[in-house]
């Protein structure tokens, strides 16, 4: 469900970790869905899977943040 009319939400490396709960899409906390966590990338943008809602990160994900490699330890 893309709302191809609606601009992206731009959020910053501060608004992390990003969550939708549809309230945004709806305008009503009360007509929302569950909140679901969006792994966005560095500049990048994501689509709730649930809304719609499109977001995009305007920066560099902080290093904490970063998804990591693991060594296989």
């Amino acid at each position: 469900m893309t709302h191809a009319t609606t601009p992206p939400i731009q959020i910053t490396p501060q608004d992390l970790p990003l969550h939708c709960d549809g309230s945004a899409a709806t305008h009503h906390a009360w007509n929302g869905h569950p909140r679901v966590f969006l792994p966005i990338q560095s500049n990048g943008e994501i689509e709730c899977p649930y809304c719609g809602t499109i977001y995009q990160l305007n920066g560099e994900l902080p290093h904490h943040h970063a998804p990591t490699l693991s060594s296989g330890h």
